[in-house]
């Protein structure tokens, strides 16, 4: 027993000794309460919805009705049949609301009958228009309107009776697809996984062996070294994005709508943002395993706030903007627009500029880090 208690104690002295794998023993699972406790939240929220009514009379008693849901923000008045519906089209709000003439929204009187119209008339649907690019999100804050919109209507008594339903339109995603949602992210969350764990172990490994310092002493350039480490790696992983996203497209029926070869051409900057973070957690690190776990302390984080796991509408302000500042997210917004909402190459390639800018502060900080010896 006390040999075993010695081999315990040298063992335990070798782990307080690694800076590096301490700290993510007791970081990780303290990211994980935090992330989970704070930014996680299973109810819709920051959901803009455009409302297009006949009147600002009808507009501001719809208005009143949805401020009894929370997690809404409301755009400013839409005016014009088909203005709410435009808005999500256009990616400016995620439901719409069209509110037909000749009827009445959630108030006391129909305005329909007042004016000695028809029943038939009276009772045109009123028509919510859906993002449903995310239909878990959009899903459960319609569900939130269509029972407020019921609720009220039940209190008005007799005029409910006189009352239109409601027609839910599903755009870009008609089925609310789980899988259409999930696939296009999920080819971003391949190719990121795979960077980062390929470049946290280049550097490392390269100082394992001590070619890395070999190489820095060649007649050519720190950036030269690094870029010429990576462009076999960039290549792997745009043809890995690319068979996930064939997969999706011949396997799963995923669409195809807008313009495709814009979203392979985020590919190579995608893949080389990541490995470049990975090149430089790796330049920090003494050794492979302690690259490896800098890797992981990166995916959870990343994966959680960027819109794969939980809607990146539901997350409350600060955890949106961390979020922003992950490849991941930009990359999942370029996917939907591409493959769901059918957008043309200009929107698609817009999310590759912070991207890039990741990119370059990536290796920015892997040329300081590996000019430098680790602590």
């Amino acid at each position: 027993m006390n040999r075993i208690l010695a081999i315990a104690r040298i063992e335990l002295l070798r782990l307080l000794r690694s800076r590096a794998t301490f700290t993510l023993l007791l970081l990780v699972p303290a990211m994980q309460v935090l992330l989970f406790g704070y930014a996680i939240r299973p109810t819709p929220a920051h959901i803009t919805i455009a409302v297009a009514a006949p009147t600002p009379a009808d507009a501001q008693r719809m208005t009143t009705s949805l401020a009894q849901v929370a997690g809404l923000v409301i755009m400013p008045e839409q005016r014009g049949p088909g203005t709410a519906e435009a808005a999500v089209r256009e990616g400016r709000a995620l439901i719409g609301i069209e509110v037909p003439e000749l009827r009445s929204l959630i108030g006391d009187e129909v305005p329909a009958l007042r004016a000695g119209a028809s029943p038939t008339q009276a009772q045109s649907p009123l028509r919510i228009v859906v993002d449903a690019t995310n239909a878990g999100l959009t899903g459960a804050a319609v569900a939130e309107i269509e029972s407020t919109y019921w609720r009220n209507l039940a209190e008005q008594g007799g005029v409910a009776a006189l009352s239109p339903g409601l027609r839910v339109e599903r755009l870009f995603n008609p089925e609310s697809r789980a899988d259409w949602t999930f696939l296009p992210a999920l080819i971003g969350v391949t190719v990121m996984i795979a960077m980062v764990m390929l470049g946290s172990l280049g550097v490392a490994r390269e100082r394992e062996t001590g070619t890395w310092e070999a190489l820095l002493a060649l007649p050519i350039s720190p950036i030269e070294v690094l870029v010429g480490k990576m462009l076999p790696y960039v290549v792997i992983g745009t043809a890995q994005g690319v068979l996930v996203l064939g997969a999706g497209i011949g396997l799963f029926d995923l669409p195809a709508r807008g313009t495709v070869g814009a979203l392979i051409a985020l590919l190579p900057l995608f893949a080389a943002a990541h490995l470049a973070l990975g090149h430089a957690i790796s330049a920090r690190a003494r050794t492979q395993v302690a690259a490896l776990q800098g890797a992981v302390a990166f995916y959870l984080p990343s994966m959680l706030l960027s819109g794969f796991l939980y809607p990146f509408e539901a997350l409350p302000d600060w955890a949106r903007r961390v979020g922003s500042v992950f490849p991941l997210t930009h990359f999942i917004r370029a996917a939907r627009e591409a493959l769901l909402r059918g957008s043309g190459a200009a929107p698609v390639l817009a999310h590759g500029v912070p991207i890039a800018a990741f990119l370059v502060l990536a290796v920015a900080v892997t040329l300081l880090a590996s000019s430098r010896e680790p602590d």
